[in-house]
């Protein structure tokens, strides 16, 4: 019998039936040792497969084959752990026999029985058998992994579990579940239709993004603060989106419909989840919105009159909202609050952005002070980028005139302390008693007068006072001018604003008009000033002698109107540019303006101008008349010709070069020519109309060359109208690649806009054609 209780009955104590049992469990952990080291080098490859995140790469199908493959192996491996079999009690004490060394199977001993002899002898041989086992010893179980995995599979996939865990421990939970689910479309099961649309923040400009469903699993670029709009129908129970693990239930709308919508801060994979298991899923990388970049393309310079030039670049990923400059005072507290210049920006948000502006802050107390200067700019969040600090002296204005150099430095006084007041207070009224000083003008006494009352009181308004001492200072220097100049300077910002962010219709009209309006007013005071009477505009208006009359300027602002009615934008700034490099150099004209080759030249521009234009109506009724007889028609178009070719070799003698649009005007004369000598008069009216274009264009280009002729930079640079100086990279001017529409072109596309307008209205017409007009009108 070896049964374990006749054996471990027949051990002499309770340390030997110990051991035998232990010796039975090394037994069967070693017969198990190979089934359990293969359970757990299974074990170890899924996970490291479901770490690397592979199995939810594969097909539905090749996903669901391998998961069976690992539950196939795991119950093979199962069932060989159950059939093993590990020996007997017997087993157990030869393995203690052959562990302690012991001779002649003592445990046997324990179990056999004499058939005969001498009972004495017999005991006296189990008493050294007991001995014996006292001795047995167990030493640690024994593997024969060696044997049985030659090739150290099991190695293999313990360090692929090692290099798992290093990269995908940290998504653990997300990853197990999708490796253990397979995204399997059963019939009855998952979704009949499942659209999810990603649309990023309105102020990103970006396209909602439709992700499909069995799309490569590439990563899915959102902005952070995009929306998830997931719509979903069929398939069993409620579905939910899942955001890195963070859950939100769809809505179940009557129809059976289910739908969600929700935001993403953040998060790495996205997924729908239907019964349990991921119908769809993509892996998410959500881009943080960054801060705007700034900072000055060339440091901040003065110029003429006193008007700092500012050009900054700025850049956003998603588009920029504002650009500003802030200045401190240096050695100012920092709490005190700075000075905020605001820069112009086109519109739409652009995510690059080159200004180039001026800026008159000779009114600024701080004027003639070292400041600080940093550009500074804002994104549709709200978020701000600042750039390097630029130290300077604001450019502060010079005056000519003792009394007004007076009254600023009053303001200076008690601009850098308050206690000045009673010294100012005394300059004031010395100033008054004698009208004479500042000629009489009731606007500027009653200025001082007000500045000198405001003084009295020990809480006066600085800000007040100081206003009223620069405008009471400007009047006594320039007399209405100044007042002038600056209306005219904001109308002509509000004008350049206005095209910039795309204004159309009446409110850009209207802006049209006030330009119009101060002008009128500028001009007039200019001329006051230059001694001339306020009526006569047509006086010679900038240096070197060029002309420029009422009339022109004009014309200037209806080809402005025109342009702005069609939508030609471009051709809008570009002719704003010019009127303000004329402008500018009206500033600097002195009454007595030497004549020029130039000047007269332009002149005569203008003359040819007027008969190409009479010789243009001519020709025109001829056409209509089917009149024969062109000689005298011939011959003045060839005398236009002829002092055109004079004018050229003045304005060479001038200007140092010609317009380029004088050779095509001569060419025109030329074609004019030809079809008058053979009676052609319909042949003649387009090459008239195209010459007459191209000597209004001269005249244009004549004037804005002697207008920018003039202005240099003390290191003898040239300077655009602007007073920029050309070529400097600053960004904001013209490249030369927009040309300014001329008058043929304008009046066709006047004339097609009237057309869309009259069909637009006609309530005949399909509606489709009517929504399909006015979208088109919209952008007018």
């Amino acid at each position: 019998m070896t049964g374990p209780t006749s054996l471990v009955a027949a051990l002499p104590d309770d340390r030997a039936r110990r051991r035998l049992r232990l010796a039975y469990l090394v037994l069967r952990l070693e017969a198990l040792w190979p089934a359990v080291v293969g359970l757990a080098s299974m074990a170890a490859l899924f996970v490291a497969l479901a770490l690397f995140d592979l199995l939810p790469r594969l097909p539905g199908w090749l996903h669901g084959l391998v998961l069976l493959g690992f539950a196939g192996a795991l119950v093979f491996l199962l069932r060989l752990m159950l059939r093993s079999k590990g020996g007997d009690w017997l087993s157990a004490a030869r393995r203690l026999e052959a562990d302690g060394g012991l001779t002649h199977r003592p445990f046997q001993v324990l179990l056999d029985q004499p058939v005969g002899g001498d009972q004495s002898l017999w005991e006296g041989h189990r008493r050294r058998a007991v001995a014996e086992i006292a001795r047995a010893r167990l030493s640690w179980p024994r593997s024969n992994m060696a044997a049985q995995d030659p090739l150290g599979l099991r190695a293999g996939a313990l360090l692929l579990l090692a290099v798992a865990l290093a990269g995908g421990g940290h998504d653990w939970t997300g990853r197990m579940a999708r490796a253990l689910v397979p995204a399997l479309i059963l019939p009855g099961l998952g979704p009949d239709t499942l659209e999810v649309w990603v649309t990023p923040p309105a102020y990103t400009g970006l396209p909602p993004l439709l992700l499909r469903q069995h799309e490569p699993a590439d990563d899915v670029v959102v902005p952070s603060g995009s929306t998830v709009l997931a719509v979903l129908s069929g398939g069993w129970g409620r579905a939910s989106l899942v955001v890195d693990g963070h859950k939100t239930g769809f809505t179940v709308a009557d129809d059976g419909g289910q739908r969600v919508e929700s935001q993403i801060q953040g998060g790495k994979t996205l997924a729908i989840r239907q019964l349990g298991r991921d119908v769809a899923s993509w892996p998410l990388r959500v881009v943080a919105d960054l801060s705007p970049a700034i900072d000055f393309t060339s440091a901040p310079e003065p110029a003429e009159r006193g008007r700092l030039h500012m050009a900054v670049a700025a850049s956003d990923d998603h588009g920029l909202s504002r650009l500003w400059v802030e200045i401190r005072r240096l050695g100012a507290p920092f709490q005190d609050p700075p000075v905020r210049v605001e820069l112009p920006l086109p519109a739409g948000r652009p995510k690059q952005a080159g200004s180039s502006s001026w800026h008159d802050l000779t009114a600024h107390p701080w004027a003639g002070l070292p400041v600080v200067m940093q550009p500074m700019a804002e994104d549709a969040l709200g978020q701000r980028g600042a750039g390097e600090v630029v130290s300077l002296s604001l450019p502060e204005r010079s005056f000519l005139n003792p009394n007004a150099q007076a009254v600023i430095e009053q303001r200076r006084q008690i601009t850098q302390d308050r206690r000045n007041a009673p010294g100012a207070m005394g300059v004031l009224d010395r100033l008054a008693v004698e009208p004479a000083r500042f000629n009489d003008d009731s606007l500027t006494f009653l200025a001082l007068r007000t500045a000198r009352h405001a003084l009295a009181s020990a809480e006066f308004s600085l800000p007040e006072v100081q206003d009223l001492l620069w405008n009471a200072a400007l009047r006594i220097e320039d007399g209405d001018l100044a007042a002038a100049e600056q209306r005219l300077e904001d109308a002509r910002r509000a004008l350049e604003q206005a095209i910039e962010d795309d204004l159309s219709g009446e409110g850009l009209n209207r802006l049209l008009d006030q330009f119009q309006a101060a002008l009128h007013r500028y001009l007039a005071a200019l001329d006051e000033r230059m001694g001339q009477p306020a009526d006569d505009l047509s006086a010679e208006a900038t240096e070197g002698g060029a002309t420029i009359s009422e009339q022109e300027l004009q014309d200037m602002l209806q080809s402005m109107r025109d342009m702005a009615a069609i939508g030609a934008r471009d051709g809008l700034k570009k002719m704003l540019r010019e009127m303000s490099g004329i402008l500018d150099a009206l500033q600097t004209r002195t009454p007595q303006a030497p004549s020029s080759a130039a000047s007269q030249a332009i002149r005569g521009l203008r003359d040819l101008a007027q008969r190409q234009q009479r010789l243009l109506e001519q020709s025109h009724r001829n056409a209509q008349e089917s009149a024969s007889s062109a000689h005298n028609a011939q011959r003045q178009q060839d005398e236009i010709r002829q002092s055109l070719g004079s004018l050229r070799q003045k304005l060479r003698e001038g200007l140092g070069q010609e317009p380029v649009t004088l050779e095509d005007a001569e060419q025109a004369m030329a074609e004019a020519m030809t079809a008058l000598q053979h009676g052609d008069w319909n042949g003649a009216v387009p090459a008239q109309t195209q010459a007459l274009d191209n000597l209004s264009q001269a005249i244009r280009q004549a004037l804005e060359t002697m207008a920018a002729g003039s202005m240099t930079t003390p290191g003898g640079l040239p300077r655009d109208p602007l007073g920029r100086p050309a070529g400097n990279g600053s960004g904001g001017g013209d490249d030369g690649a927009t040309r300014v529409p001329d008058q043929t072109e304008m009046r066709k596309a006047r004339a097609i806009l009237d057309e869309l307008r009259r069909r637009a209205g006609e309530l005949t017409r399909p509606q489709a054609e009517r929504d399909y007009l006015q979208r088109l009108l919209r952008q007018f």
